[in-house]
């Protein structure tokens, strides 16, 4: 089985062997939403009890994955601010405004989410 990125989505592929050719031909079976990561009634239809069972663990490694990325970035987080400022102290003006907003966006965000949960 795969799991391929499309966008917001993932797609769940298997591969079965074609009767004409005897080959393995990949046959899509649905799609699960990249942010609620909830497998639909249509994938569940699609599948056997062995097909949800291997998406329902990847789906938990996945969302194990995603939790680790998310700490590993809050911990380094002020190790790339550091760093990013000494970018920013010497990057061309022009480069370097691309991204200012965008920055200045996120932290807002960011100051906003620790202050709703009492961290600030």
């Amino acid at each position: 089985m795969h799991f391929r990125f499309r966008g917001n989505n993932i797609q769940i592929i298997k591969s079965q062997p074609d009767p004409a050719t005897g080959k393995a031909k990949s046959v899509p079976l649905g799609s699960i939403n990249r942010a609620k990561l909830t497998i639909s009634d249509t994938l569940r239809a699609n599948c056997s009890a062995a097909d949800l069972k291997e998406i329902e663990a990847w789906v938990q490694g996945y969302q194990a994955t995603a939790g680790l990325k998310s700490k590993h970035a809050a911990f380094t987080l002020p190790e790339q601010m550091a760093a990013a400022m000494e970018w920013f102290e010497t990057a061309n003006p022009g480069e370097a405004r691309q991204i200012a907003d965008d920055i200045l966006t996120t932290s807002s965000a960011l100051r906003s989410l620790l202050n709703k949960r009492g961290l600030l």
